[in-house]
């Protein structure tokens, strides 16, 4: 079960894929962000991709009236970007932003896509990390659809207890599409019943 919270594999092969012709190209240079940092803001233009080496990102969009939604998270190892493929650059619709102190790689798109299309290592670590993404977003969706939020936060528990520990509170909340109270009432029942709901339990 992957519900935003889990690395998995596939972003480290494709950031190993990437190094070596990264390297070769003089573009691999690491930068680090402290905590609280912005990668991008929403509407920012830049394509660059960024390869997160170390640390924990959040991707977040805000609604007209000023509230923020977490789309997800990037933690310890992960490639993101303002701007998705073949979309117009007309700005990023959402932002990133450090909730750890963070090392990273920029690298720019056209170098990225031009590495995927030329390299075969490349290409087969970028075809793994897409349809991770894609797995990844299917399941989301299908777990806002099926489960509640209190069901969500007992799966994210069970799966992923480590993550979670590491995230403010009022970002899980926010992650869960509920509010700081809400998810503090969710808190309670959870410690009361001590237990893993069944419908947490997805393969």
């Amino acid at each position: 079960m992957n519900l935003g919270l889990e690395t998995g594999t596939a972003a480290p092969a494709l950031i190993a894929a990437l190094e070596s012709p990264a390297r070769a190209a003089r573009l691999w240079a690491e930068r680090s962000l402290p905590k609280g940092a912005v990668c991008f803001h929403p509407g920012d233009v830049s394509s660059d991709v960024f390869l997160l080496l170390a640390g924990l990102v959040k991707l977040t969009y805000t609604t007209q009236t000023g509230d923020e939604w977490i789309k997800s998270f990037v933690i310890d190892q992960g490639v993101f970007s303002a701007i998705g493929d073949g979309a117009p650059a007309t700005g990023a619709t959402y932002g990133a932003t450090c909730l750890e102190p963070c090392r990273f790689i920029r690298l720019p798109r056209a170098f990225v896509e031009q590495t995927v299309a030329q390299d075969d290592a490349a290409r087969s670590a970028y075809a793994g990390f897409s349809a991770w993404v894609l797995a990844r977003k299917q399941a989301r969706e299908a777990a806002l659809l099926t489960l509640d939020a209190e069901a969500r936060y007992r799966a994210l528990l069970a799966h992923a207890p480590l993550v979670l520990a590491r995230l403010p509170q009022g970002d899980i909340a926010r992650f869960l599409g509920i509010t700081p109270i809400a998810f503090s009432r969710i808190k309670r029942r959870v410690a009361q019943t001590g237990s893993i709901s069944p419908s947490a339990r997805l393969a």
